[in-house]
């Protein structure tokens, strides 16, 4: 049986499931959708990721392409989507494809017209390798996930562990397909001119699976930064006041399970603590997101939200520029929102805030905020960006409903003014 492995969001081989399951065919070769369609905010046009995101991606491709080339599996990089797929489907007589099982329609539906549009008949088969938990294994079904983070914190943590993570295969595929990668494109031939990473950067890690380690070992066990993870977190400034993790969950270079695991000998062998527990309580929220997406589906991309509430929302152009270039009238904003446009990251405080003043100051249409971020930040997840925004909007699942004071949280967290004084000189 000849198959394709779906590779996006799972940039990897070790702990991957799906890559063990589809090894076991006698053709195989992994595919990856390199989307570069433009996002439309308002009067203005971007591309889809950053300079920033597009060179993780490039490099994790990279780093996945001799991995599987090393197990005799050719990787296939696709720019035109739906159309190419059905055309490889029938021209190598494909019966399955693999890949992660994708929340929303954004997400899968290269695949579902793929599937449609080809003459052959194929098989998906899907898992759940980006989460800790598969859905079959919660203490409820999906549909009745709770709309309140604590109370599904409380109910996995009581009923469930998530699973030992997998070790990456080592034997050679005897691959039946005769097919040969293809060559990954540079940024110049992507369209992006040449741009070099900001020395200011709290986010300057290369991407790939490689790399994932690398910073996974540099925070656990070099630095062991971990053990103060709670007391660091809400930082701005530097390397190692959080985990900078998130980058490489999104695009599937490390899986959540292998970072539990890591926290759990991490607590074994070194300390046990509020701080260690801080960043599999981090690891929750992403999950949470992710089943949020799940049970609410795309409505997380509707202005109503999940709570489906109607507020009216300005779509004003002028302040859009002023927010995305950081010249409002609010500097704690404005430093942020200049670390974004300058190195495609900011700290989940930073987030929030400069979320909250948008949505909530100004007033200002939150979807126009969320595809900003979707194409600035390395790290973009689909579940967690907009279930992040429609929580901060007041369309979520915060039951406060909540606005930050950016003048007290300024206070609190850039206290001696370091963090502006970075990014406003």
């Amino acid at each position: 049986m000849n198959s394709i492995l779906i590779v996006n969001q799972l940039l990897r081989i070790k702990e991957n499931t799906l890559l063990i399951k589809a090894m076991k065919n006698k053709g195989l070769f992994a595919y990856y959708y390199l989307d570069h369609q433009s996002i439309e905010i308002g009067s203005k046009t971007f591309p889809n990721k950053s300079f920033f995101a597009r060179k993780f991606e490039l490099e994790s491709l990279h780093n996945l392409k001799v991995d599987l080339e090393r197990l005799n599996i050719p990787l296939i990089i696709d720019q035109v989507g739906s159309d190419h797929l059905a055309t490889l489907i029938d021209c190598y007589s494909i019966e399955s494809l693999y890949s992660i099982d994708f929340a929303t329609s954004n997400e899968r539906n290269f695949i579902d017209k793929a599937i449609k549009q080809a003459k052959t008949d194929v098989t998906w088969i899907k898992d759940h390798s980006d989460l800790l938990y598969p859905l079959q294994k919660l203490p409820f079904d999906v549909m009745e996930l709770p709309e309140v983070f604590t109370v599904f914190r409380k109910k996995v943590e009581r009923y469930n562990t998530p699973e030992t993570p997998l070790e990456a295969p080592e034997d050679h595929l005897s691959n039946g397909l005769s097919i040969e990668s293809s060559k990954i494109p540079s940024l110049t031939e992507l369209g992006y001119s040449n741009n070099t990473i900001d020395d200011r950067s709290s986010h300057p890690f290369k991407g790939g699976e490689d790399a994932a380690w690398d910073r996974l070992d540099q925070y656990f066990w070099q630095t062991e930064a971990l053990a103060e993870y709670k007391q660091t977190r809400n930082g701005l400034i530097g390397l190692d006041f959080s985990s900078k993790l998130s980058s490489y969950l999104a695009f599937g270079c490390l899986s959540p399970r292998s970072i539990y695991a890591e926290i759990k000998e991490f607590e074994a062998s070194v300390v046990a603590n509020q701080d260690t527990y801080w960043l599999f309580f981090e690891l929750l929220w992403r999950e949470y997101f992710k089943l949020i997406s799940f049970k609410h589906k795309d409505r997380i991309f509707k202005v109503e939200g999940i709570l489906n509430r109607s507020y009216e929302w300005g779509k004003n152009n002028v302040l859009f520029e002023k927010w995305i270039d950081g010249k409002t009238n609010d500097d704690f904003v404005n430093a942020a929102m200049i670390e974004l446009k300058s190195t495609g990251w900011i700290s989940n405080r930073a987030r929030q805030n400069v979320a909250s003043y948008w949505a909530k100051n100004l007033k200002q249409n939150w979807i126009w905020g969320a595809k900003y971020f979707e194409a600035q930040l390395i790290d973009y997840d689909a579940s967690a960006n907009w279930g992040n925004w429609c929580y901060v909007s007041g369309v979520g699942n915060d039951p406060r409903d909540r606005k930050f004071n950016t003048q007290r949280q300024a206070e609190m967290y850039d206290p001696n003014n370091d963090y502006r004084r970075l990014w406003l000189q």
